[in-house]
């Protein structure tokens, strides 16, 4: 007893020592596997084949050990294959993005804006700037697979995963809704209509219907119209005198919000204008595309140090690709543009070193660490900093496995480098009559709140020697993409491994 307690106290001072590590910043951490899917994504106390590879090779040291207790039985494992899928999507990207789609651009960009097109141009250029706000507002696709082998204490394979994120850069100068060299004769031409329905010279007539409501409007809209290119004071006057006249004729009084609006509407004119900016044919808003793949290779051992206390880890070879690139975001289907920017990479190689602690209390209580990319491998424009995550898992009764996980890191993510992941899971595994295991959890990251929950469940199917196993994923909160409700975050994992 007193050498358990022993080992528990330098486990949890070597916890504490990793947990110095809590600053640094490591590529996200990825839920590999259906059965960690299911599960919630907690499984490094509870990965029990070749999979703790990735979740805790400190596993290795009991595998084909006889005091190794349900590890020990384990002499060989493999996975052949396993595949992930993901999407996440950031804030309200989804709805905001929805709404610049349903524009006619081709409209907008006639030269000058008709008053058919008004009510659109001014909900276009509201879109983009509530759209341009937020940087964290992104679309992210997750992916991940590969096929891993164990015998006895030693393990090998091959692992990818990847995301890439795609968010806006927005062009908000050239939105005019003329083009920079019509806007003095279109501004002209206005001028002298309404010079030649008062050719006397007197001031237009006004009358008590566009400004009954807020008199002081007048003249905040005036001073607004009049720094448009090609007005000054006289032409603005006559122009709203000429408008609150005509509506008095038709007897029609115009809410507040109406006068409001013309005033913004000129300010944006002469914004767009006096910035140097031009029509939407000269837009240059994009959609920025960035995203990591890492191929990893690792050689696994572990060995037991005490009955209940393993190590272990993985010495890997590391092949990175990196995304980044941008596409225009007025000509380009969203498809089109995730298809070039997947085509289009940097890639380079290295190593990398994983190390993993494995405790045991009797086969009922584990606790697990692990840490990944201890020696921070460089790939030239960045470097995956590491990646610390503990993990605990219990069985009140036999067939029942209960789990959780926590990153101990804020690590980075293909968002942005403000955007943070930092994952906290839980969830058990049910085993019913030896051939079928019915798995749920949840998963949350506590750097962030914009996805909020995610509920996850999975099942395996035992065939004697083949398992068949499946995880699913879906977040609590949902965006709106055309009036339909879409989960923020949705995965889906499928294995079929030996196990013996």
């Amino acid at each position: 007893m007193k050498m358990k307690i022993g080992f528990l106290y330098g486990f949890v001072f070597v916890l504490g020592c990793f947990s110095f590590l809590s600053h640094a910043e490591g590529g996200e951490w990825a839920i590999v596997g259906p059965r960690a899917l299911g599960m919630g994504g907690a499984n490094v106390a509870v990965a029990n084949d070749a999979t703790a590879s990735y979740w805790n090779p400190g596993a290795f040291g009991f595998f084909s050990n006889p005091t190794g207790g349900d590890y020990g039985k384990r002499d060989w494992s493999a996975q052949l294959p396993e595949v992930g899928v993901g999407v996440q999507v950031h804030e309200d990207l989804g709805e905001e993005l929805n709404k610049i789609s349903q524009f006619d651009f081709d409209t907008l960009d006639s030269g000058q804006i008709s008053a058919a097109s008004v009510s659109d141009f001014i909900q276009l250029v509201s879109a983009l700037k509530s759209f341009d706000a937020n940087q964290n507002r992104a679309i992210t696709v997750l992916a991940n697979g590969g096929s891993r082998v164990q015998v006895g204490h030693f393990g090998i394979g091959g692992y990818l995963s990847g995301s890439v994120s795609a968010k806006g850069d927005l062009d908000l100068v050239n939105i005019s809704p003329v083009s920079s060299g019509a806007a003095t004769d279109t501004i002209a031409a206005l001028s002298d209509t309404i010079a030649n329905n008062f050719n006397d010279g007197s001031p237009v007539p006004t009358g008590d219907y566009f400004f009954a409501t807020d008199p002081t409007a007048e003249t905040s809209l005036i001073t607004n119209i009049s720094i448009l290119p090609g007005w000054d004071i006289t032409t603005a006057t006559n122009f709203v005198q000429a408008v609150d006249y005509g509506l008095g004729q038709a007897g029609i009084t115009v809410p507040p919000e109406i006068t409001t609006l013309i005033a913004d509407v000129a300010q944006l004119a002469s914004d767009t204008v006096l910035s140097g900016g031009g029509s939407f044919s000269d837009n240059e808003s994009k959609l920025l595309f960035k995203g990591i793949a890492v191929l990893e290779t690792p050689l696994t051992y572990g060995r037991a140090i005490t009955d209940d206390f393993a190590i272990g880890g993985n010495f890997k070879y590391m092949q990175a690709r990196v995304y980044d690139i941008s596409v225009p975001i007025f000509d380009t289907q969203f498809e089109d543009a995730l298809g070039t920017a997947t085509d289009t990479f940097i890639e380079k190689n290295n190593f990398g070193i994983d190390l993993g602690l494995l405790y045991r209390f009797g086969d009922d209580l584990r606790v697990g660490l692990v840490g990944r990319n201890l020696n921070s491998p460089k790939f030239d424009v960045f470097k995956e900093k590491p990646q610390i995550r503990a993990g605990f898992a219990y069985k009140p009764i036999s067939f029942v496995t209960l789990a959780t996980d926590v990153d101990l890191t804020q690590n980075e993510t293909t968002v942005g480098s403000d955007f943070k992941s930092q994952n906290f899971g839980a969830g058990m595994e049910l085993r019913l009559f030896k051939i079928l295991q019915v798995r749920g959890g949840a998963y949350k990251n506590l750097a962030q709140n914009d996805i909020g929950l995610v509920y996850t469940a999975g099942m395996g199917l035992n065939l004697w020697l083949i398992n068949l196993d499946l995880g699913v994923s879906m977040a609590s909160e949902n965006n709106k993409i055309d009036d339909q409700d879409v989960p923020k975050e949705a995965r889906a994992e499928f294995a079929l491994s030996m196990l013996f």
